[in-house]
């Protein structure tokens, strides 16, 4: 995308970019922003999954999804300063962050959304558990106790599924790209993933290469890699429209429609 643009139009897109991040980070710091009214398709969703609110989980989401962007775009446009890879990493973050919190409101069925929040729940429970026991603050009863919370919240729903197994970010960021309107985050995020774990594939296929000598070792070249901000444009504005189509989706389920009628 960056490669057809002019730096005048790269330069635009980057300011936009900036304002909209430096927005959203003045929304998520007020208490009273993203608020459910009573009545509304999101407050009937807390309760189903109470007390595992899926405006909680999905607000979690915002809100680190929104960090992340906001410390890139500090790093790169407040500081003018271009990591080759920790960009990527922080943008990689953004994307599947706010892919999940996709996943589990987009949904039609309340029953589906309930159950995507409890699988969000039982994969921070898979997380937790390993991290607290090292620590002596968490036990296999703890841990047993709370799976099945989620699976007693399951039940009363009638939800079959096993919410306990948890889910795999893979799926979010999937369904995400198949179900967002203007985002397709799945190669936005395969290429930060390739930079967040270090993969040969990504950095020597997308990143600038200053070539060097060649080195003692016969067939081996030193070369430096670096990236410039065209690059980075697009996995960033994926992040950015995801963002947005998600916000959108949370305050139209989030508002009382026949309070509006009024």
């Amino acid at each position: 995308m960056a490669d057809a643009l002019d730096q005048d139009k790269i330069d635009s897109l980057w300011a936009k970019f900036a304002s909209d991040v430096d927005q959203m980070m003045d929304r998520i710091n007020d208490p009273m922003d993203f608020a459910v009214s009573p009545g509304s398709s999101l407050a009937g969703d807390d309760r189903a999954s109470d007390p595992y609110h899926v405006s909680h989980a999905v607000q979690m989401c915002i809100v680190a999804g929104v960090d992340h962007l906001h410390a890139m775009k500090s790093l790169l446009i407040d500081l003018n300063v271009l990591h080759s890879a920790a960009p990527f990493t922080l943008v990689r973050g953004a994307l599947e962050i706010l892919s999940s919190a996709f996943w589990i409101l987009h949904p039609a069925k309340r029953d589906l959304r309930v159950e995507r929040v409890l699988r969000w729940h039982a994969k921070n429970f898979h997380d937790q558990h390993p991290a607290l026991e090292s620590l002596g603050i968490s036990d296999a009863a703890m841990k047993k106790a709370k799976y099945a919370r989620l699976g007693e919240i399951a039940c009363r729903r009638g939800i079959d599924a096993d919410v306990t197994g948890g889910y795999r970010s893979t799926e979010a960021v999937i369904y995400a790209d198949a179900n967002a309107q203007r985002s397709e985050p799945l190669l936005s995020w395969q290429m930060c993933s390739g930079y967040a774990h270090g993969r040969p594939w990504v950095y020597l296929g997308m990143a600038d290469e200053d070539m060097f000598e060649e080195t003692d070792e016969p067939g081996v070249f030193q070369a430096r890699v670096t990236s410039d901000p065209g690059k980075l444009l697009y996995p960033s504005l994926n992040a950015q429209w995801l963002l947005s189509d998600l916000v959108e989706l949370v305050e139209r389920r989030a508002r009382n429609l026949f309070e509006q009628l009024r």
